[in-house]
This record gives structure tokens, C-alpha cells and sequence, in this order.
């Protein structure tokens, strides 16, 4: 029986019947692409259907467009733009659309979503971009989860003023997982705030910056330490729900298991790292304000300032610095 789209075409016709004036309107032009979208997808011309279903999206965007060129992408085997757009058609489904249409798309998206991976992607860094094998994702913080082709995949984190972080993640079918990558400001960037003076007298504000910067360090360092010992706290729950010699494991909700274990333990190794470092830092910052506020001033003294640069995390914001005196 020849498959049809899922949604039909009586909303369009109307739009196709207005005056010429409305040429140009994205509006009209999005609803004669899906109409014609759906009469290739009735005689199985199923590229060519994708190719108008797609140039409507790219001027509007709706759920029932979304249904339709997921039910297309699905006649294709592209799987993960099949998600996707199955995705966005269940968040937007109106509260007052039809229920079997409803539960038709949660079907279909659900045969979808078995021959991909979904990948939450976290990072301590607001409007970082989120890039997938070379693609742009969005900015961080990201609403959804990413869905992904089975297989090696490379997710980057980019944000001027910080270091690129990457991290290479194995895709299972129908796995679940999640990826945080965890940005450090580049020293001496210039991405930063200077505060400085360059002459003998001491300068109370930076006296007072950098007390307040050391106290931040040191509390980020101790909230990122805090943060591994919560990761490393689920680990251990996750652990007494496996057996030894599960891992990698070959049944579904086992290796996603083994996954998500995997991934707190990194993000413990990181959180620990870096909040070391930064207690450090922290420190460092402190022992020189102090030096600073209390050797005496020479006239000769070379310029003396700070480099700050904000950091912003889920559960804190602070700024990391670098002084010289």
C-alpha cells in the first residue's frame, strides 16, 4: 500500500490561491514548497519530496512541516534528521491536534530514535558553540540532547577566550549519554578585564580586586572539587548496579550504563583536575595581593595589574586572573 505523509494539504491550498502580490511572502512560498513536498512524497519520489520539504522549512518552520519531513527522511534511512524533526514536531504539536495524530508521531519517532544515539551536551561555560562532527549544534547552554549517528563521534567546545575542549564519544543505537566539557580561560588572552597602576604609590583598587579575585579562585576550586566528589558519589551508585565483567556489555541498557560510567568518571578526573589547579591559582593570587599591599613601594616598580577574565558554571560565577607586580 503506497505510504502517504502525515499530514495533509488543506491548510496550503488556500495560501496558493491568493494574488500574485504574495509571491515574494516566505509564508506562501513555504506552504506551495509543502504542498508540492507532499505530492512527490505520494508517488514515492522521496528525494525530491525532501528537497521542497526542506526549502519550506527553511523559510517556516511548524510542527506538522517538521512531521512531514521526518516521515520522507525516514522513506531515506536519515535516521538522525528523522529525530530530530520527529522531536521538534512533538514539542510543538498543538494542545488541541488530534490524538492519533499524536500518538502516530510518537510511534514514528520512537522507530526513529532506535537507529541513533542521543547525546546531552553540558559545558561550565555559557554561549560556548557546540560543534558535532565539524557541525555547528547551537550555544551552550544546549535545551535538548543531540541526536547522533551510531559510530565515533568528535563533540568541540569553542569560546574565544578559552581553550577549544574536545572530546571523542562511541555512539550506540538507541544509547543515551552525557558529555560535559569543561573550558579553562586562556591566560594573557586579552579576553579579560586589566586593572592596573604603574606608579610608585600602591593602588587600594587593586588591593581590593585582588582579595576579591582570590577569594573567588579559591571558592571555585573548592566548587569544582566538591562537584568531582558528587561525580565520583554516582559513579559509585552506578557501579552497585552492574556486576563485574559487565563493561562494555552487549545488551542495550547495560552499554548504556557502561557509557554514562564512563562519562562520570571522566567528568570527576576533570572537575578534580581543574579545581586544583584553580585552588591554586586562588592562592597564588592571594600570596601576591598580599605581597603587594605590604613590600614597599619603589618608584622603579614595573607596572602592576591584573588580567581578568569571567567564568560562568552551573552552579557558580567567578572570575579567573593573572597578576603581575
Amino acid at each position: 500500500m503506497k505510504k502517504r505523509a502525515l499530514f495533509a494539504t488543506t491548510c496550503c491550498t488556500v495560501l496558493l490561491g491568493m494574488s500574485s502580490a504574495w509571491a515574494d511572502d516566505p509564508r506562501a512560498r513555504s506552504a506551495e514548497l509543502y504542498e508540492k513536498g507532499n505530492k512527490l512524497f505520494d508517488e514515492q519520489k522521496y528525494s525530491e519530496a525532501e528537497a521542497a520539504y526542506q526549502a519550506a522549512w527553511d523559510l517556516r518552520k511548524s510542527f506538522d512541516l517538521a512531521g512531514n519531513l521526518a516521515e520522507v527522511e525516514m522513506q531515506l534511512e536519515q535516521y538522525r534528521d528523522a529525530a530530530e524533526h520527529f522531536s521538534y514536531a512533538l514539542r510543538e504539536f498543538p494542545a488541541g491536534g488530534k490524538p492519533e495524530v499524536r500518538e502516530a508521531l510518537t510511534k514514528r519517532f520512537e522507530e526513529a530514535r532506535a537507529q541513533v544515539g542521543a547525546v546531552k551536551i553540558t559545558t561550565n561555560v555559557g554561549g560556548a558553540k557546540i560543534v558535532v562532527d565539524g557541525k555547528d549544534v547551537g550555544q551552550a547552554p544546549l535545551p535538548e540532547a543531540v541526536f547522533v549517528d551510531p559510530g565515533t563521534r568528535v563533540i568541540e567546545a569553542r569560546l574565544a577566550g578559552h581553550d577549544d575542549v574536545l572530546r571523542t564519544v562511541q555512539v550506540e543505537k538507541g544509547s543515551s549519554q552525557e558529555v560535559n566539557l569543561v573550558m579553562v580561560p586562556k591566560m594573557g588572552s586579552g579576553g579579560g578585564i586589566v586593572v592596573g597602576s604603574g606608579g610608585a604609590k600602591k593602588s587600594l583598587p587593586i588591593i581590593i580586586a585582588g582579595a576579591g579575585l582570590a577569594a573567588v579562585g579559591i571558592g571555585t576550586g573548592i566548587g569544582l572539587i566538591v562537584a568531582a566528589g558528587g561525580k565520583s558519589s554516582d559513579a559509585s551508585d552506578l557501579r552497585k548496579e552492574l556486576s563485574p565483567g559487565d563493561c562494555p556489555g552487549t545488551i542495550p541498557t547495560v552499554r548504556d550504563k557502561c557509557s554514562t560510567l564512563k562519562g562520570q568518571l571522566e567528568d570527576k578526573d576533570t572537575f578534580q583536575n581543574v579545581g586544583t589547579g584553580v585552588l591554586i591559582a586562588g592562592g597564588v593570587i592571594a600570596a601576591g595581593t598580599v605581597v603587594y599591599a605590604l613590600w614597599p613601594a619603589k618608584r622603579s616598580a614595573p607596572t602592576t595589574g591584573w588580567q581578568v577574565v569571567p567564568t560562568v558554571a552551573p552552579t557558580f560565577a567567578g572570575l579567573s586572573a593573572s597578576g603581575h607586580f
